[in-house]
């Protein structure tokens, strides 16, 4: 017996409910019109696909706040034409910090010492601790990517989703432990 075909508005609905199933749908579904639609006005690809990859996680993190009653795939274009937009304010202020950056990356290159050796022990146990409390599919692309230094593709391979799938994950997840970051700091005792 063929399994049964569910309209696009029912998975609407399942991803409301928080069903992977269902967002990997609609990620699947709405990718190459978003990315379109972006790179259609950035005209950079690299941007445009990060650009796309922040509006579906901003997607899937306001689903429950969608109107039914009006046209899925134009909400999700105003999404995008949004993220589109705040990425261009912020490019501008982004521009004028890559100086700090490099500075701040040279900084790291430096052998911390004894203190700081410790402290960034501590930290890494904290942010261990952090992951662990993410969902597995979570888990597992954050441990592909920066564990085990994979790339998108054979993160993609390994985990059997597509491309777009692996990059949307790997950006919630880094928001969730943001997040969990913010609000319950590590103990400074």
């Amino acid at each position: 017996m063929a399994p049964i075909k569910k309209s696009p508005s029912a998975y609407i609905l399942m991803a409301i409910q928080g069903k992977p199933l269902a967002q990997s749908f609609i990620l699947e579904t709405y990718w190459g019109e978003v990315f379109r639609y972006v790179f259609s006005k950035i005209g950079q690809e690299e941007q445009a696909e990060d650009i796309t990859i922040e509006t579906f996680t901003k997607v899937f993190a306001k689903i429950s706040l969608y109107d039914t009653s009006m046209d899925f795939k134009t909400w999700i274009i105003a999404i995008a034409h949004n993220t589109m937009v705040d990425w261009t304010r912020k490019r501008k202020i982004h521009v004028e910090s890559l100086e700090v950056d490099f500075l701040d990356k040279k900084l790291f290159l430096d052998e911390p010492s004894p203190e700081e050796a410790f402290i960034n022990k501590q930290d890494k146990q904290y942010i261990e601790s952090l992951i662990r409390t993410l969902s597995p599919g979570y888990q597992k692309v954050i441990q592909l990517f920066y564990m085990e230094e994979k790339s998108y593709k054979e993160i993609s391979q390994e985990l059997n989703i597509s491309l777009a799938n692996v990059k949307v994950r790997l950006l919630r997840a880094k928001q969730i432990l943001e997040e969990k970051i913010k609000s319950n700091p590590a103990d400074e005792s």
